[in-house]
């Protein structure tokens, strides 16, 4: 025993000498102490915060460089010596170059506290590290209360692959999103259902997350600084610069039942490039998605009406085909009705490939050459309602003799590549740059047929594809004037957009009606000469065409079309004495095809003492319609009360769409105001409150649905329906006004507790809705409730969670980091068409309860370099409301789902190493 506890002295007491505790004290220049410094180590996880005396200790176990971090001031690293003690003053930042400008000003010493507007910035590495949620979109779901995103944005066919994004309540094609502050592309994807009905939106998740550094929200019209769209606000996702350390991580979570499992893999390094603060920072990250079932109970959704026989979901048993005929089938066949399931909504079978790189090199001593961009290749696979061996008009029993589940594969590849030069000229910051950017869809249906084809149909088809790019040039040029008042900023600019939209038709068995005939009739001139006259077509078997799902584009849809949008603006932000500042931007644009837009903001902030401020803003904006607004049409089938209808859109500049007597499209227009306070009663505690009110005009959507049974609808309108072997048509329209009026809170504090970190963090948003002005085209006056009908309504006023609530505290301590999170979500109304009666269909409106969701996780540090975490998403399965059985006789009750898109508890584990 005593050569043991010898040998175990020998062993311990190098390693007892190797540590050693520094101390010290960190002050601002003005000698004030700062508490809440994080205090670290460099390239390890040792590390800790500043008491409320500005007082540190810390264990060193190994390392070389202590490293000093506080939000609002410039870090500052120190070697270790052989001293233990480390007396620290940290300076204001100040703008350096190359860092990016907090969105909302030009002003480069800007900080989001003392804004005229409000901004919120979110750090993404302690998400990366310790939340359930993966993809950029879902993160600012469960942080930012003004941010609204759920999975596949409850929408269907291609639109499920994306998770679109709102601010304030308002569309998800009214806000601008920025990369490294510069303008970024569209998806290509004209959404139908769910948030973005009959809009394009951002698809955020073509970024990978581990490239990003931080994102800034401004959550304030700023049309009249970024140019269209800017109505709800602006994101601006700030890319990583790290240089010299490899970051690796890989998550995956499980839902309830061993579904829907996912997975997401990410690779960070940097380089540095030369000795004078050059970088390339890539990022890799590769995801997978695998098929999920509905959430909830086990027999949710589970169909129940006739399967073989004939008409098999559009009617119920009957005294002749019984249910014990099917049940008697179903077990000679050797499945169940599980068999016939529809897939988890907002989950697509996936697999995502992402690569971004972030680039800078100073060129001279007051400039340098920058770029970013990426590329991403995914591939989502949407599958909607299982086609019944009965449904005689879109099964063929010969082909599937048990039905099928058809699938849209969308192949989705996103560009982007920027490239700039910045520096100073005679004190003048000049920034010239050029982003360019596309996104392309493909759609390729599987499993599925052509009915109206029989025997001769393919079962894959190539149902075409459609992409948009855009391209802008820009220049930028700002200064700011130390002694002209207390500080003057100006900044102008101008920028040059080029936007094209192109669809390509699919292959002709995707789209065609096989059994369409001509239909001819006979006349006679005046002199007495009878001739044949074409009237028409007919379609001859009534099975549905084109390729089930959703129906190819023709080559009478194909389109190439641009359009060029010049741009100049002004800026200016004064501070009028030490206590107030005053703001102003003017914009005009002039687009090839739409009038010029001149929109103008102000903004003012007032500190009323050293802890706290109120300000206010006004703001014009604008949203040009996009291109594929104007010209994107297609046909797909769409389900009512259980029952399949096929339905064409129609491209704003048809034919058909001039014919019933709707215009063409016209830009949005916006008026925003904004007042509240910023207030920091002691430090590191922040509170900020906000209320908003925003008017849009003449806001696009898409019009109910016409009817091919109405006699009054014109030739053209009619010959659509007949061409296209649809029933149903509906048209992009300026179709209504709203008012947009809520209340934005924020808070966060951080301090020392029980020697560890503690960070809590408080957010808001209490958001009203309503339409204020319907347009009813002139001579469609008895269409005013299908031109808005009150589907339409409920998606732009009642579908958005008119509260929300997120509170989240993260503790961290030694090698431990706990995570607690509790989200609300107000409740939200549906409403439902029952039938189609003319004037006014008749709709069912489905009250949803609020919801709390609950994350948790702990992580451990394995060691300096190795974090494991463990954790759970929606930890109390909370899923929400149930679809009310009324909706559909022929189904099981379902999750609705749409509040925030949760498939219940998801468990999760994610393993991070930084070398």
């Amino acid at each position: 025993m005593k050569h043991l506890l010898l040998f175990i002295l020998l062993i311990s007491t190098p390693l007892l000498a190797q540590q050693r505790t520094l101390t010290g004290i960190v002050r601002a220049e003005d000698g004030v102490p700062l508490p809440g410094v994080n205090v670290a180590i460099k390239n390890t996880r040792q590390g800790t915060i500043t008491d409320a005396d500005g007082h540190f200790a810390l264990t060193l176990v190994k390392g070389e460089t202590l490293l000093f971090s506080f939000i609002g001031f410039t870090a500052k690293e120190l070697p270790i010596t052989s001293a233990n003690e480390y007396n620290v003053t940290l300076s204001p930042s100040t703008h350096t170059l190359g860092e990016v400008q907090v969105v909302g000003s030009r002003n480069a010493n800007r900080t989001k506290i003392d804004s005229p507007v409000p901004v919120d910035i979110i750090d993404l590495k302690p998400l990366l590290e310790s939340a359930p949620q993966v993809s950029i979109t879902q993160l600012l779901q469960y942080v930012s209360p003004s941010f609204h995103s759920v999975n596949g944005t409850n929408a269907g066919d291609a639109g499920s692959a994306l998770n679109l994004s709102q601010l304030r309540g308002l569309g998800v094609d009214q806000l601008l999103v920025l990369v490294n502050g510069k303008r970024r592309h569209k998806s290509a994807n004209i959404n139908w259902g769910g948030l973005g009905n009959g809009a394009t939106g951002y698809d955020l998740n073509a970024i990978p997350t581990a490239a990003i550094e931080r994102v800034e929200i401004l959550r304030d019209g700023a049309a009249a600084q970024y140019g269209s769209d800017a109505i709800a606000g602006v994101i601006n996702i700030v890319l990583n610069k790290s240089v010299d350390q490899l970051t690796l991580s890989s998550t995956a979570s499980s839902r309830r039942r061993g579904d829907g499992v996912t997975t997401r893999t990410n690779a960070n390094y940097g380089f540095a490039l030369g000795k004078t603060g050059g970088y390339l920072n890539t990022t890799a990250e590769f995801a997978t998605q695998a098929i999920s079932i509905l959430p909830g109970r086990d027999d949710a959704g589970l169909y129940l009406g006739p399967i073989y026989g004939g008409g098999a979901n559009t009617r119920n048993y009957d005294a002749i085909y019984t249910k014990e005929i099917d049940e008697a089938i179903l077990t000679s066949r050797g499945i169940d009705r599980h068999h016939f399931d529809r897939r988890g909504g907002g989950s697509n079978k996936a697999k995502d490939a992402l690569l971004f790189f972030n680039a800078a090199v100073p060129i001279r001593q007051n400039a340098e050459l920058y770029a970013f961009g990426g590329i991403s290749h995914r591939n989502s696979q949407f599958t909607a309602v299982y086609r019944l061996p009965g449904w005689t008009e879109r099964n063929n029993s010969f082909l599937y003799p048990d039905g099928f589940l058809p699938a849209m594969e969308n192949i989705i590849t996103d560009k982007s590549f920027a490239v700039g030069v910045k520096g100073k000229i005679r004190d003048w910051d000049v920034d010239i740059s050029n982003v360019y950017g596309k996104n392309d869809f493909g759609n390729v249906i599987t499993n599925s047929l052509n009915a109206s084809l029989g025997l001769k149909t393919p079962t894959t088809f190539d149902a075409g594809s459609y992409n948009a790019s855009q391209n802008t040039g820009s220049i930028d040029i700002s200064r700011y004037f130390p002694k002209a008042l207390k500080g003057i900023n100006v900044a102008f600019g101008a920028q040059y957009r080029v936007e094209t939209y192109q669809i390509i038709a699919g292959e002709e068995a995707s789209y065609s009606k096989a059994d369409l005939r001509a239909i001819y009739g006979l006349d006679t001139t005046a002199t007495g000469i009878v001739y044949q006259t074409k009237e028409g077509s007919i379609g001859l078997n009534g099975l549905s065409p084109g390729s089930q799902i959703h129906a190819g584009f023709r080559p009478e849809n194909e389109v190439s079309v641009n359009r060029s949008i010049l741009a100049g603006y002004a800026d200016i932000e004064a501070n009028i004495t030490n206590k107030w500042l005053l703001s102003g931007a003017v914009r005009l644009e002039s687009f090839s095809q739409l009038q010029n837009v001149t929109t103008y903001k102000v903004a003012t902030r007032y500190s009323i003492t050293d802890w706290l401020g109120i300000r206010a803003s006004h703001n014009t904006g604008f949203r040009a319609p996009d291109l594929a607004q104007y010209y994107y049409t297609e046909t797909s089938t769409s389900f009512q009360q259980g029952r399949a209808i096929d339905q064409v859109t129609a491209s704003n500049q048809s034919a058909a769409t001039r014919a019933l007597g709707i215009p063409t499209l016209t830009p949005e227009k916006s008026k925003g105001y904004t007042a509240g306070f910023t207030s920091q009663p002691f430090r590191n505690f922040e509170l900020t409150a906000d209320a908003y009110l925003v008017d849009v005009n003449n806001r696009v959507g898409n019009t109910g649905n016409f009817s091919a049974t109405d006699v009054n609808l014109p030739a053209e309108v009619r010959t659509l329906f007949v061409q296209t072997g649809t029933t149903q048509a509906k048209f992009f329209y300026n179709s209504f006004s709203t008012r947009t009026k809520g209340l934005e809170i924020t808070g966060s504090y951080r301090t020392p507790f029980r020697n560890g970190t503690l960070s809590l963090l408080l957010g808001a948003n209490f958001v009203q809705n309503e339409v204020t002005k319907v347009n009813t085209p002139k001579g469609l006056e008895a269409y005013r409730y299908i031109i808005f009908n009150d589907g339409e309504k409920a998606r732009v006023t009642s579908q958005i969670p008119g509260q929300k609530i997120t509170l989240q505290g993260i503790f961290k301590k030694n090698r431990l980091t706990y995570l607690a999170r509790a989200v609300y979500f107000g409740s939200v109304t549906n409403a439902s068409a029952l039938n189609a009666t003319f004037p006014k269909p008749d709709y069912f409106y489905q009250k949803l309860k609020p919801i709390w969701v609950a994350d948790v996780s702990v992580s451990y540090a394995l060691s300096k370099s190795i974090q494991a975490t463990l954790g759970v998403n929606n930890l109390f399965n909370e899923l929400g409301d149930y679809s009310d059985p009324k909706l559909s006789a022929l189904n099981n009750p379902s999750v609705i789902g749409i509040q925030n898109g949760s498939a219940g508890i998801q468990p999760f584990v994610r393993v991070t190493a930084k070398l």
